[in-house]
């Protein structure tokens, strides 16, 4: 093949190369912090390395894997990210609750879709993973009587997010690694470009908002979560200032009238109007200025603990602050991460199908 005629190389070809820091002190260093603490030795030929996951549990992983499980929604987006999702054989996600997942990663579908409540462990390791990813130690014992390796990813901060990033990385080994550095790297940029602005807020300045799952029916998001950080580094505050775990932390009506947020952002679709022409919301001052909104879906939802947490800070910073953050145009910025991290090119239609946090058609 001629030099003309051999195709350029893809935005995630770069993303491999940039990633490894080929060129660079910065990635070099990082390569070789992870080398150093890792149990593999390329002299001894050992097949297997130590990794400290996220509960700071050390747990032997293979150097070399090719079939593997992901029991955490959220961690899936991780997974697709770095491997594309080949040799994921068993999921917690399933198409009909994720379907931008299965449209955008179609080796989402060569997993066997499991976990959740009451479910079989033994159909997970008949499948033979030769690890697992949770957000807990659950399955540990399970997974150890069958020799099979659980690492905890769980995060709740941005700090602890690309910590869990860069474990997984090590984990997967190839490209993984280069793009979970360039990501990370990526996230923070963004995060300081959007502090920089926000930082400077009084204040009074800052919004109060409340933000959850399903605002609906009274299920929020507090202190101790992701949530809470993005809220503040897009320069608002959060209402809900108790520290909360998981989805389900639901509080009452009358907590809501009395905290009196001005934005009331939701993570369920059509969540918006009902709040908006419920008399019981009447006097809350985010449904009196319309401030209302449902957050973006797409691979996953944008505010809960999914790689689209870059977008999801910048989306918020426009939202409480669109004077600061005019030229922000989220729509490029959809596009470019879509085309970047998840290797996918996303149409015009279906960057408004994203933002309105609905589903592909």
């Amino acid at each position: 093949m001629s030099a003309s005629s051999r195709p350029s190389p893809s935005r995630r070809d770069l993303l491999r190369l940039t990633g490894l820091g080929i060129g660079s002190a910065a990635g070099l260093t990082s390569l070789a912090a992870c080398r150093s603490t890792s149990s593999s030795d390329d002299a001894t030929g050992s097949d297997t390395q130590t990794v400290t996951d996220m509960g700071g549990t050390q747990v032997e992983v293979p150097t070399s894997i090719t079939q593997y499980a992901d029991g955490w929604y959220a961690h899936n987006e991780v997974t697709i990210m770095l491997t594309k999702a080949e040799g994921l054989v068993a999921t917690h996600c399933g198409p009909d609750r994720f379907p931008w997942m299965y449209r955008v990663c179609p080796a989402m579908s060569n997993a066997t879709v499991s976990f959740g409540d009451d479910f079989n462990f033994e159909d997970v390791s008949n499948l033979n993973p030769q690890v697992i990813f949770d957000s807990s130690d659950d399955l540990r014992g399970k997974a150890g009587e069958v020799g099979i390796p659980l690492v905890n990813c769980l995060f709740h901060t941005y700090e602890e997010m690309k910590q869990s990033i860069t474990l997984t990385a090590r984990v997967y080994g190839g490209d993984a690694p280069g793009i979970a550095e360039t990501y990370n790297a990526e996230l923070d940029r963004v995060v300081a470009a959007v502090t920089e602005k926000t930082d400077a807020l009084t204040d009074d300045q800052r919004p109060t908002v409340i933000h959850g799952p399903s605002v609906y029916q009274l299920k929020l998001d507090g202190t101790g979560t992701i949530i809470d950080t993005w809220i503040n580094a897009a320069g608002g505050k959060n209402a809900v200032t108790q520290e909360t775990h998981g989805a389900d932390t639901a509080f009452d009506m009358e907590q809501i009238i009395a905290w009196n947020p001005d934005v009331i952002i939701t993570g369920t679709l059509g969540e918006d109007e009902k709040i908006l022409s419920d008399p019981t919301w009447a006097g809350v001052k985010a449904v009196q200025d319309g401030q209302v909104h449902v957050n973006p879906k797409g691979v996953f939802g944008w505010d809960r603990y999914g790689v689209e947490e870059l977008l999801q800070v910048q989306w918020a910073a426009n939202l409480l602050h669109p004077d600061l953050f005019a030229e922000l145009a989220i729509e490029d910025k959809v596009k470019d991460f879509y085309s970047t991290y998840l290797d996918y090119q996303l149409t015009d239609d279906e960057v408004a199908l994203i933002l309105a946090a609905k589903n592909p058609e």
